[in-house]
């Protein structure tokens, strides 16, 4: 079986739960030295969308998600409100990215992942960083900038979402599920 989820209806519930656990992920901080805010959980569940959903779903599950999630903390703790926009843009045009250019080559067995989709998963992070480099300088200058430079940390959830997508792919024995 190539996908799980064929049905509109299994499609839109999906969209939900996904949104669901990936704003929670947005919402679990790791605090960090200053001048840095914190890091979050969501990065997990953005690789994996990535490599498991199309590219459109993947892309609008991690948007919805990161206004969800920024938006909260937006009118929680003052963030600048462009912070919103920036996290949707960057966050879901980086699950889109990863969903692309896994689907250029396709996973030979349900059980495991392949080098190609972690080498996409380490590019999403550079293409992450990269993209709130720009929007920052752009928007707050130079000095703000250098410091999303370490947002490449990300990184560090890569191993968890290969383990998070070996057990997809074994438990449900599927390549992708949309």
């Amino acid at each position: 079986m190539e996908t799980r989820l064929k049905t509109t209806s299994g499609k839109i519930a999906f969209f939900a739960v996904m949104t669901a656990l990936t704003t929670i992920a947005n919402l679990i901080m790791i605090p960090m030295p200053q001048p840095l805010a914190e890091y979050d959980l969501s990065p997990v569940l953005t690789y994996t969308l990535g490599v498991m959903v199309d590219p459109v779903m993947a892309m609008l599950i991690v948007a919805v998600a990161m206004m969800l999630g920024t938006g909260y903390k937006v009118m929680t703790y003052g963030f600048p409100v462009v912070f919103v926009f920036g996290a949707m843009i960057v966050r879901g045009l980086e699950a889109g990215f990863i969903s692309f250019l896994v689907r250029l080559r396709e996973p030979k067995d349900t059980s495991s992942v392949t080098r190609w989709e972690i080498i996409v998963m380490v590019l999403g992070a550079v293409f992450e960083t990269v993209a709130f480099f720009v929007f920052d300088w752009y928007l707050f200058g130079w000095g703000v900038a250098l410091t999303v430079l370490a947002t490449i940390v990300d990184a560090v959830f890569i191993p968890v979402a290969i383990g998070v997508i070996v057990a997809i792919r074994s438990r449900l024995g599927v390549k992708r599920l949309l």
